[in-house]
């Protein structure tokens, strides 16, 4: 009775998973390892290497805790571990991908990209739906949408993140935006 109590906030939790107490550790992995799949699977190919980015993001979780300095929630200090964990496994699936570069980025400079989607909540598709077809896009496409449009990641950040040019992070995200749109457009049969 008195281990259940001692483990009854958050930061109980965090304290014991500092000290390696397995039981903190599953429930904190219970917690959020469903969220934290999804972050990871908006960078992963395929479900399976989204698992694989889940499990090595909680060891890394579990190994830097005691890092947790409180300044954020711990949910956003786990999701920029999972985001990095995740990167990193994309970018060893893909050391060979090419991104497309950015020599039409002046193509796409002049569009309206303040928007991420331009939807109607009147239009049926829930977020889970946009998640589902955000998931479609290429690797590229999604993996550059989801850290600008999703994380606020600026195209900086994403040059750095993923080396490749800014400009290049610019395109990708100008085509994942359109290709995205039109995969909605026909998700909704519309337009």
């Amino acid at each position: 009775m008195g281990k259940e109590k001692h483990l009854a906030s958050e930061q109980d939790i965090i304290s014991a998973c500092i000290d390696n107490d397995s039981r903190a550790q599953k429930i904190l992995f219970e917690n959020y390892a469903p969220k934290m799949l999804g972050v990871c699977a908006r960078y992963c190919s395929n479900m399976e290497d989204a698992k694989d980015a889940l499990h090595e993001g909680f060891i890394k979780v579990f190994r830097k805790i005691e890092n947790f300095n409180g300044k954020s929630t711990l949910e956003t200090w786990m999701t920029r571990l999972m985001i990095n964990t995740a990167i990193d496994q994309f970018k060893k699936s893909t050391k060979y991908m090419h991104f497309e570069e950015a020599e039409k980025v002046h193509e796409y400079s002049n569009e309206d990209t303040s928007y991420v989607l331009e939807l109607d909540e009147n239009d049926g598709l829930k977020i889970s739906d946009l998640y589902k077809v955000i998931a479609q896009l290429p690797d590229g496409y999604r993996v550059v949408f989801s850290l600008y449009a999703i994380e606020g990641y600026s195209h900086n950040e994403i040059a750095e993140e993923l080396n490749i040019s800014s400009g290049t992070s610019k395109s990708q995200l100008a085509r994942a935006r359109k290709l995205l749109k039109k995969m909605v457009k026909e998700q909704l049969n519309i337009g």
